[in-house]
């Protein structure tokens, strides 16, 4: 039974391996397709989850101190807050302008730090620092050449949410003047080093780091479409071989009918798995997409992926009659279980129902376990195993049916 279906597999890999439209489909297409669609639109997502999740804060700098830029960094250092340095003349009419008027374009608030910040926050007491109340800072941030204004696109609730990290990061800000004023603690902010959290890179850093959290969702997304395209070219194949007569051949032999969708099936699993293997290095190479911290997950992954996407293939292939079925139900089947599961646009997005609705296809289990493995920094093994084992539900249903169809087949 084995020998029989290894001979099957050798020989149909070796067909495929001449079929250079399979091999376009398969590995060349959607590479081109993620590389286009992740510079066109991907940018266009970050920018959405950045709204979604945090503020994009504009800093202008007049005072140029240690304090302020501590405080740049103490603001830069919350986790869905991407600062800009903006860098400006000191000359005062630059600085009446710029704290005047609203910002536009993705930034949703300008901070401006005058001429004097440190100076002024130097001069004021103990007291007056660690009870804002009862000193300068009752009048608002003002009061020390802080200035904040809102994107006049943005919700009026944006400033207040900027003002009160603000004056957050401004308690972490003042902490070395604040040393200097207490007599046992004189002189020992000078003598330690105080990180500051933000470097004029910072921005490019985070944005660059949005921009590939968009390839972990593109990279897995289209791999696991076109890894369902297998449907359309498991049919063709099935029924270039019953044209030919060489199927037939193959059921009147005494080979059982379980070792020919074996043989038949194999070809496409070592293809399935050479497509995925090559879009994960190229995601990892050409995009700096993330396997994860535990990148052997991947394997399990996308074994169990390949495994119901082939055997789907097959039940398919036993099912349709003509080439003609083949290219309208295969689109059918693979676009709409794509646009269904998630492959198109995150599950996230969509209602609650279609999200639930999505559970009957392989194709979202498949992204439940990549989302897991390459988007969390402490992946859940056990729900990754519980993914591929639901895929392997698929697999064997698939196999089943297709194998029940063939075997009535006259």
């Amino acid at each position: 039974m084995l020998i029989d279906a290894l001979t099957i597999t050798f020989k149909d890999l070796r067909l495929l391996v001449r079929d250079r439209r399979a091999l376009v489909i398969l590995i060349a297409l959607p590479m081109v397709i993620i590389a286009i669609v992740g510079s066109s639109t991907g940018r266009l997502r970050s920018d959405r989850e950045q709204k979604r999740l945090g503020l994009t804060v504009e800093i202008i700098n007049f005072d140029q101190t240690e304090t302020a830029k501590r405080l740049s960094g103490f603001l830069a250092g919350y986790e869905n807050v991407v600062v800009k340095q903006l860098n400006a003349s000191p000359d005062t009419d630059d600085f009446d302008k710029l704290k005047s008027e609203r910002p536009s374009g993705q930034v949703d608030a300008r901070i401006v730090i005058g001429t004097g910040f440190e100076q002024t926050l130097m001069q004021l007491s103990r007291t007056e620092l660690t009870a804002p109340e009862t000193g300068p800072l009752k009048n608002g941030l003002t009061a020390i050449n802080l200035h904040v204004t809102r994107n006049a696109m943005a919700d009026p609730l944006t400033e207040g949410l900027v003002k009160a990290l603000l004056r957050l990061s401004l308690q972490e800000a003042i902490l070395p003047i604040l040393a200097e004023k207490i007599p046992v603690f004189r002189g020992a902010a000078k003598d330690s080093v105080i990180p500051v959290p933000w470097s004029e890179s910072e921005s490019a850093r985070k944005e660059a780091a949005s921009d590939v959290r968009v390839y972990q969702f593109l990279v897995p997304s289209y791999t696991v479409l076109f890894v369902f395209f297998l449907v359309n070219i498991m049919g063709r194949s099935f029924i270039a071989e019953r044209d030919m007569g060489t199927l037939r051949r193959l059921r009147i032999s005494p080979i059982s009918p379980s070792s020919i969708l074996i043989g038949k099936t194999l070809p496409f699993y070592v293809m399935s798995l050479v497509q995925t293997s090559i879009l994960m290095v190229s995601g990892r190479l050409l995009f700096g997409m993330s396997w994860g911290p535990q990148p052997l997950f991947l394997i399990p992954i996308m074994m169990c992926t390949s495994g119901a996407a082939t055997t789907l293939g097959l039940l398919f292939s036993t099912l349709c009659r003509t080439e003609s079925q083949v290219s309208s139900f295969g689109n059918l089947i693979v676009l709409s279980s794509a646009g269904i599961s998630g492959c198109l646009v995150p599950r996230a997005w969509m209602p609650e129902l279609s999200q639930k609705i999505s559970l009957c296809t392989p194709h979202a289990w498949a992204l439940d376990a990549y989302s897991e493995l390459l988007t969390k920094d402490q992946p859940d093994g056990t729900l990754i195993m519980r993914c591929c084992g639901v895929l392997l539900l698929f697999s064997s249903t698939f196999f089943i049916a297709g194998l029940l169809r063939f075997r009535n087949q006259s």
